[in-house]
């Protein structure tokens, strides 16, 4: 019995003592990104910073944010800008076409340092049409629209008239006239994983609509799939879309978007309301 003792003693001797202090993290306060493109970042919706410190990955953080990291001494931190992908809160995603912001800090034990975030678009990306110097319908570099519903009595309007900044295209409906469709002029487009192709645009609407993306190859027939369905918002929303999927499937060699509103209907088939619009603007497909 004393030898068992001796040896549990010694046993519990030869373990190393718990620290009754545990490791004091330093803090970095990281401020909401600044945006050096036009509009700023009014014109984005940075939700996120995915942040690295000395290399290491340490969450994505809703914006502002106070991040505990466990160094001491010179380091470095690296912030990415990030947005809700297809405009859903569980699926939050890296915005690769907005640089990452890089600092050297000092990280003190208790105390915390602040950094304030700048991105911009990269300088290699390609913007199929559109522009980031204005707005998707101002200047000279308008986006070439074309009314797809075959109803002559109605066209889409491009109009100041309650804009995001400057034109935005309006699409109305009512009880005569309950459908609009609009179609963006036809570009090309990547079809592979590895160069993705994301949409960003600004919306306001007090009905529903959808997105769709049509498919073509050498003048055959459109291939159409849907995107997003749209509910209300009355105030005006950024959103960005990834379309990469989407285009793999269709697999075809030109791509346009199209937007339809269509007055919404109860269950019994009777209009909602006597009428709807739908306000879109800075319309910018991008990809590497």
């Amino acid at each position: 019995m004393i030898h068992r003792l001796i040896v549990i003693g010694a046993i519990l001797l030869s373990m190393p003592a718990c620290d009754e202090k545990e490791d004091v993290p330093a803090y970095v306060h990281v401020d909401p990104f600044v945006v050096n493109a036009e509009g700023g970042a009014a014109w984005q919706k940075i939700t996120e910073g995915w942040f690295y410190a000395n290399g290491e990955f340490l969450g994505a953080y809703t914006l502002p944010a106070d991040v505990p990291v466990l160094a001491v001494g010179e380091g470095d931190i690296i912030v990415f800008p990030g947005v809700k992908e297809n405009g859903i809160s569980t699926t939050p995603n890296i915005y690769q076409f907005l640089t990452r912001f890089d600092q050297d800090v000092t990280f003190t034990p208790g105390e915390s340092v602040t950094v304030s975030p700048v991105t911009a678009y990269d300088d290699d990306i390609v913007v199929p049409f559109g522009t980031f110097e204005r707005g998707s319908f101002d200047g000279f570099s308008s986006i070439g629209l074309t009314n797809r519903d075959g109803d002559d009595a109605t066209s889409f309007l491009l109009t100041p008239d309650g804009g995001f900044a400057g034109k935005s295209l309006l699409l109305s409906v009512d009880t005569a006239h309950t459908l609009m469709e609009v179609a963006t002029e036809t570009v090309p487009l990547p079809g592979t994983f590895e160069r993705e192709v994301w949409l960003e645009l600004h919306y306001q609407n007090d009905m529903p609509f959808t997105l769709w993306i049509l498919g073509s190859s050498n003048g055959g027939s459109e291939k159409l799939q849907p995107i997003f369905q749209f509910s209300e918002n009355e105030n005006w929303n950024k959103i960005y879309f990834n379309l990469t999927e989407f285009i793999i499937q269709l697999n075809e060699a030109d791509y346009s978007l199209l937007f339809r509103a269509s007055l919404p209907r109860d269950s019994n088939g009777n209009y909602t309301q006597d009428s709807g619009t739908v306000r879109i603007d800075n319309i910018r497909l991008v990809h590497f």
